[in-house]
């Protein structure tokens, strides 16, 4: 029997991708010396608490003045996203209008219905894996966690993208492990979470600093001291106010993002905590802990620093941004860029609708001297006026006529809707709208939205890099949390015995043999979603018309187009299509149809029933279907290779084939 040596080259490949794999600021060290670093960092934290409170206050400070302007650009896209009134309106009489145009809202509900249409049944799968038995594993046991009844994935994905149209940024998609449960997805808004503003685009993972603010009720803290996840937390209670260093942060601010107001309950009582993810310096700068989480309320530190307890997420959270800034974490929605021109609209509707009243209740004008009740000056249908004559002949009261401006209202708005379509990036074509123009061909239309759905494929891949990203969290969650009785929900026995899992009381989660992931995820999402509709049009367009012309019939393959068909509007669980045992069998049977061929197909019908299509069909294979000598023959080999020698005749062999 051959040896087979090992490459040597292999386990500098292994370590290469160690090395490339490894957090940037791990600074290479084992974990032993991490361990040793996050005793010393519990250590100091008893003796200088003040150091690491000051430390997360720093950086607070640093990432709330740094993002000052992007806070305010993106609390006036949500409060535009919700079309609320504009602040102008504050000033108005109570006669003026308050007209609010809904356009906002519909447009980055219309971008979220893409995103969730484009997500099928089957999204997920896992490309480029060293092991494909790893890769089913994996593929298997997230298709189990994203499900509605765990993760739900798809929604929660939908509604983080909704936020990330809106202002910009996502909802910060932080995956959770709840025992009992499985897991799941929670959504954080992005004024919450602080991120070091030197981080890089598209990297959520990046910078040095995460920092999740959220007011949390003091019993829950408590309850969590209870866990062991905090410590002396009574030392909390009596701290009054907050932090007024961030504006977007405070009670009435939250409630009013809420649609709500702020009111103070006499038995609640909430406490600010900043959860700090990150790297830990200490006074001179110089590194204390490369990877740590500590907790931070009321100035006091909750929770000592500890390591983070994953292997490549330096901190849980994930966000992601449709269209994402060149220079630094974040981007911009769909809203940004037609602030000013909502605003516009409806302010011209409003002056509209306030000269129309002029026009339909004008000013009257009243000749006192010509009454003969000089205080009778009050009007309503049908009143009758006691007047007597002037010496010019004067009226005792005349209407004030005012023109109308309605076709010079209706142009600008026009204008004004056609640039908001362009800012907004979703023009009424791709919303299947007929839009202004009314003399416009089918070409020019359908080159138009070809056009605008471009801009969509791109948005499109920056979301799927989101969605992604997103997976890898859970997956990596779920790798160091999961026990083996949740494996169970999703697994038997022997098929966690069959990828090498099983019970390990000794580990932290109660579970040994997990394969690690080795992959990559892949998300079938918008991008994919157009390009079926491009193959769509083809196959109705090109296809389709083809089939019917004799010269090319002959080299399309029907069945090849419906099942085309069938995949792209996702339809394969519904059966409507043959199958490809199915079409094989169709094929023969269409063969020997043309030749008249009687008795060789009532002998098919006959094999058809006794073995079953799919082995009836891998029997035929061979041959070529279009070859009536070659289907004769085989026919009547088979009916000759029958279990009972071909004797019966055909009504026993039916017999027989139903027995």
């Amino acid at each position: 029997m051959p040896v087979i040596l090992r490459d040597p080259s292999d386990d500098l490949k292994d370590r290469k991708r160690q090395i490339d794999t490894m957090d940037p600021y791990q600074g290479g060290m084992d974990e032993k010396e991490l361990r040793e670093r996050e005793e010393a960092a519990k250590a100091y934290a008893g003796e200088s608490e003040k150091h690491f409170v000051d430390y997360a206050m720093d950086c607070l400070k640093q990432s709330i003045e740094a993002q000052k302007d992007i806070r305010r650009i993106q609390n006036d896209c949500w409060n535009v996203y919700n079309e609320n009134e504009p602040v102008s309106y504050r000033d108005k009489a109570a006669w003026q209008s308050r007209v609010v145009i809904p356009k906002p809202f519909e447009t980055v509900q219309f971008g979220a219905t893409s995103v969730k249409k484009a997500f099928s049944p089957n999204f997920l799968s896992i490309e480029s894996a060293k092991n494909e038995k790893q890769a089913e594993f994996w593929k298997k046991w997230l298709d189990f966690q994203l499900d509605k009844r765990h993760g739900n994935f798809v929604q929660r994905f939908t509604d983080a993208t909704v936020m990330a149209l809106a202002v910009g940024n996502s909802m910060e998609m932080i995956p959770r492990w709840i025992k009992g449960e499985g897991l799941e997805y929670a959504l954080v808004e992005p004024w919450k979470i602080q991120r070091d503003p030197d981080a890089l685009s598209r990297d959520s993972q990046g910078g040095l600093y995460w920092i999740h603010q959220e007011w949390l009720d003091f019993f829950v803290l408590k309850r969590m001291e209870q866990s062991g996840r905090y410590f002396d937390v009574d030392r909390v209670k009596s701290v009054e106010g907050e932090d007024a260093s961030d504006p977007f942060m405070t009670k009435e601010a939250i409630a009013a993002r809420k649609g709500m107001i702020w009111e103070r309950s006499r038995f609640r009582k909430m406490v600010l905590a900043s959860e700090y993810w990150g790297v830990v310096l200490d006074n001179k700068g110089e590194l204390l802990l490369p990877r740590a989480t500590y907790t931070i309320a009321g100035g006091r530190v909750i929770q000592k620093p500890e390591s983070s307890p994953y292997r490549t997420l330096r901190w849980p959270g994930v966000s992601f941004s449709p269209l994402p800034d060149l220079l630094r974490f974040g981007g911009r929605g769909l809203l940004e860029g037609i602030l000013t021109i909502w605003e516009a609209i409806n302010n011209i509707i409003c002056l509209h609708i306030d000269a129309l009243q002029w026009i339909v209740n004008p000013e009257t004008e009243i000749n006192v001297d010509a009454l003969v009740d000089p205080g009778d000056v009050i009007g309503w249908p049908g009143k009758t006026i006691l007047t007597r004559d002037t010496i010019n002949g004067q009226a005792a009261k005349r209407v004030v006529q005012r023109h109308s401006r309605t076709s010079d209202v209706l142009a600008n708005v026009q204008y004004f809707d056609q640039v908001y379509q362009r800012g907004s990036l979703v023009p009424e074509n791709v919303q299947g709208l007929p839009g202004w123009r009314q003399n416009m061909t089918w070409r020019e239309s359908q080159q138009l939205l070809e056009q605008a759905l471009g801009v969509f494929g791109m948005m499109g891949e920056n979301l799927e890099d989101g969605a992604i990203a997103a997976l890898e969290a859970a997956a990596e969650v779920s790798y160091y949390q999961a026990g083996y009785p949740d494996y169970l929900e999703a697994f038997t026995e022997e098929e966690l015995q069959g990828y090498g899992i099983y019970p390990n009381t000794e580990t932290p989660n109660g579970v040994s043999g997990v394969p690690p992931f080795t992959g990559t995820f892949h998300v079938s999402g918008i991008q994919a979603l157009l390009k079926d509709n491009e193959t769509l049009q083809a196959l109705k367009e090109v296809i389709i018309p083809l089939a019917d012309h004799p010269a090319f019939a002959p080299y399309i393959n029907a069945h090849k187009a419906l099942k085309a068909i069938e995949i792209r509007t996702n339809m394969t669980d519904e059966g409507i299509i043959a199958t490809d045992d199915e079409a094989g069998v169709i094929r023969v049977q269409e063969r020997l149809a043309q030749a008249q061929e009687k008795g060789a197909m009532g002998k098919l019908q006959k094999l058809q029933e006794a073995l079953g299509v799919a082995d009836l069909n891998q029997k035929l294979q061979a041959i070529e279907a279009s070859d009536l000598e070659q289907v004769m023959a085989r026919v009547n080999a088979l009916w000759g290779e029958r279990p009972d020698g071909g004797r019966n005749t055909a009504g026993t062999a039916h017999q027989s084939g139903h027995a």
